[in-house]
């Protein structure tokens, strides 16, 4: 990893940018703003109070020391069963940053900093500000917008129901490579860059959410990634009785009610290479959506169709894939990445199909199956995902039917991605939300219905998780803060609403 290059003109530039931001004209828009002060030095300030912070090398890990508080301390709370219930959320929705909590924070604030192309500052954004127009945000640190949904099922899985517990997204690829019962990397490293005895992939920021598996091994893992999609909303549905399918993998499993929480960014990108790789996005290669490159003078956009079918020419060499972890334990097996982002190794995958030229046609809509009409007429891009997800889910199904004469695969990774459009357009609280969680349901219930018939449920784990929360802004509070850092002044460039490059 490497160290940020700070000398004291950056200092100041960066704490004249910091005072601006963390004005009280401000304070509706910005959350606080965090940044490095040296090696494995680091702060973070609000409008009310600051905090900065060390990071500790144990030798297997991490630990967190404060060094300074001044007033009040923007990371105290790092409740993770804060505002639990769909209930409880809409009636606390826009929360203060006294009434906010930020789980762990300091860990994940850190982690970002490590990569090559950080910014000298990040500025998170409130509960309720709006931007780009979407009622539904994430990117920050808060409880909500990090909280993704937590549901596993199956071969190798306790079946405990919903527990008080929660997870984090550097777990997903650990936990995976243990059900398959995948060899320790004979040259894995851990968080802190060093040696790591057990870690089951090259570069492994987690750990095995071993609370959650019985011991015995799965042939098979089904990864559903419902992309955007809010936990209590997902579990309001289930309860409902409106998701049947995700009721019955809830009925033979284990979900954590607390959630599973993002690393910093709280956003696709990121979150989703984080969920393959067990890597922080400040160590994977995939910072965010978008950052700057000073070296290259280049800001990549990776939701730009001409760029997001090749985003894993970003990922880190020393990073590996879910895919790539079986293939170095089983050279046969056959692996599957469905329109997700983060595909490299795998034996098939809809990106790679783009990539060659060889891509079928998105299905009409017509001819997509399980697609609310309502909420298809109201937001064209849930129109257009409801497309995107039906071919995800049928490429996925083909992979099981063995259409090409491959063998049954050992992953499926299924990303659907109409629960976060969904989400931005209506809000997580909107009818078409809920919508997109039960065309979702139905879907899901498609690829496990060819699963069984191929004779292979009984041995074969699902996950359903998402890569970041959604919470609901307040569409008066959309006024931004460009004018105010211009300013101060201070040369800098800002990218991905809130990373900001001092130049």
């Amino acid at each position: 990893m490497s160290a940020p290059i700070i000398d004291e003109v950056r200092l100041d530039s960066a704490k004249r940018i910091e005072g601006m931001l963390c004005r009280s004209e401000l304070s509706d828009r910005v959350e606080m703003v965090v940044r490095p002060l040296g090696q494995n030095r680091f702060r973070a300030a609000a409008v009310d109070g600051s905090v900065e912070f060390e990071r500790l090398d144990t030798g297997t890990g991490w630990e967190y020391a404060d060094t300074s508080v001044a007033g009040r301390h923007p990371l105290a709370d790092d409740a993770a069963d804060r505002f639990i219930g769909h209930d409880a959320e809409r009636t606390q929705r826009f929360p203060t940053r006294t009434e906010n909590a930020y789980p762990h924070a300091r860990d994940s604030i850190a982690q970002f900093f490590d990569a090559d192309h950080a910014p000298d500052l990040v500025a998170t954004h409130t509960a309720s500000h709006h931007v780009d127009g979407h009622l539904g945000q994430h990117g920050s640190l808060g409880v909500v917008q990090a909280r993704a949904p937590f549901l596993a099922a199956g071969a190798g899985v306790r079946s405990d129901g919903i527990v008080d517990r929660s997870t984090r997204t550097i777990n997903v690829a650990p936990t995976v490579a243990a059900l398959l019962g995948l060899d320790v990397h004979p040259n894995g490293i851990g968080p802190t860059g060093r040696r790591r005895a057990d870690a089951l992939l090259r570069r492994q920021d987690g750990d095995v959410e071993t609370s959650v598996l019985t011991g015995e091994p799965a042939e098979h893992v089904v990864v559903f990634l419902l992309d955007g999609c809010n936990a209590n909303l997902l579990f309001d549905v289930i309860d409902a009785g409106e998701a049947p399918r995700l009721a019955a993998l809830l009925g033979n499993g284990t979900a954590y009610r607390h959630g599973m929480f993002a690393s910093l960014p709280t956003a696709t990108l990121a979150n989703h290479t984080t969920a393959v790789t067990g890597a922080h996005p400040g160590h994977s290669g995939v910072l965010h959506n978008t950052w700057y490159d000073r070296a290259r003078d280049h800001t990549p956009d990776l939701l730009a169709m001409s760029q997001m079918f090749h985003a894993m020419a970003h990922l880190a060499p020393d990073v590996e894939t879910l895919h790539q972890a079986i293939h170095r334990n089983r050279p046969d097996a056959f692996t599957t990445a469905t329109f997700e982002f983060c595909d490299t190794g795998a034996d098939f995958s809809s990106f790679g199909l783009v990539r060659t030229g060889t891509s079928a046609h998105l299905p009409s809509l017509a001819e997509a199956g399980h697609v609310d009409p309502d909420a298809a007429a109201a937001s064209d891009m849930y129109a257009f995902m409801s497309t995107v997800d039906h071919l995800s889910a049928t490429h996925t199904i083909d992979a099981w039917r063995q259409v090409n004469g491959n063998p049954l695969p050992t992953l499926s990774w299924c990303s659907l991605a109409v629960t976060d459009e969904a989400g931005h357009h209506f809000g997580p609280h909107g009818d078409g939300a809920r919508a997109a969680v039960r065309d979702s349901d139905a879907r899901i219930g498609d690829v496990l219905l060819a699963v069984d018939r191929a004779k292979a449920l009984d041995r074969t784990a699902v996950l359903v998780i998402a890569d970041h929360g959604m919470e609901q802004s307040d569409p008066e509070n959309a006024e931004g803060w460009s004018g105010d850092l211009a300013s101060t002044g201070v040369a800098h460039r800002e990218v991905g609403n809130g990373l900001i490059y001092l130049t």
